[in-house]
């Protein structure tokens, strides 16, 4: 599959280079010129062990890319990831201004369907809010599906746990866009969790409280 990346930081930059592993071709968009300098170069800007290993190899097999043109990269992609940050605001909410920032960008430069994903941590409702600015931003009324995937990462072992996932959670409605999503994850031997936005919103906020607690939800 053709996947784009949104936000080259932690969990961007990990999800797009294990998408890369498995087969598919990616591309990661951040707006942050140092950051997609260092990621062409083969360089990472920050510290995961095995992981400046794994980018080199695929920034030389052109099987993953990285660019600042946002209506290229959606325009060109089937399917997008949103991983860019939401840092805790003054209230302590999540502040969602990037999420807000990239629905839109997708809403307003998408030429057909596309399988929109929150990989990002984010509140119990996101996919619907996500789905609200796209529509909003949208010229014409395109189909589109968006999906919660959300990440279990540890630092110092991201890598691992990326290849090695002990489930995958999928949330969404849409029967075409779950077809996708197997199809993204087939090369994965873990189970593979099934649900709805909300409910997958909520496995991710379980598991960042409470290590474990999440496994008894099904």
């Amino acid at each position: 599959m053709k996947i784009l990346i949104v936000g080259t930081g932690y969990v961007g930059t990990t999800t797009g280079l294990i998408f890369s592993e498995m087969g598919h071709q990616v591309t990661g968009l951040d707006l942050d010129d140092k950051k997609i300098k260092a990621l062409k170069a083969g360089k990472l800007h920050f510290y995961e062990p095995g992981l400046e290993e794994l980018l080199s190899k695929h920034v030389q097999a052109e099987t993953i890319k990285f660019t600042k043109k946002a209506k290229k990269a959606i325009k060109e992609n089937d399917v997008i990831f949103i991983c860019v940050g939401t840092p805790q605001g003054t209230d302590g909410r999540a502040d969602m201004t990037y999420v807000r920032s990239v629905a839109k960008s997708i809403g307003k430069y998408m030429n057909q369907y596309k399988v929109i994903v929150t990989k990002s941590t984010v509140p119990v409702g996101t996919a619907d809010l996500v789905t609200q600015w796209i529509k909003e931003s949208q010229d014409e009324p395109l189909p589109f599906d968006v999906v919660s995937n959300p990440e279990f990462l540890r630092e110092g072992t991201a890598l691992h746990d990326a290849l090695n996932p002990d489930r995958i959670i999928i949330g969404t409605t849409s029967e075409a866009a779950g077809n996708v999503m197997r199809e993204l994850y087939q090369n994965f031997s873990c189970p593979i969790i099934e649900t709805n936005p909300k409910a997958s919103e909520m496995i991710k906020y379980a598991a960042n409280s409470f290590p474990g607690y999440e496994n008894f939800l099904y």
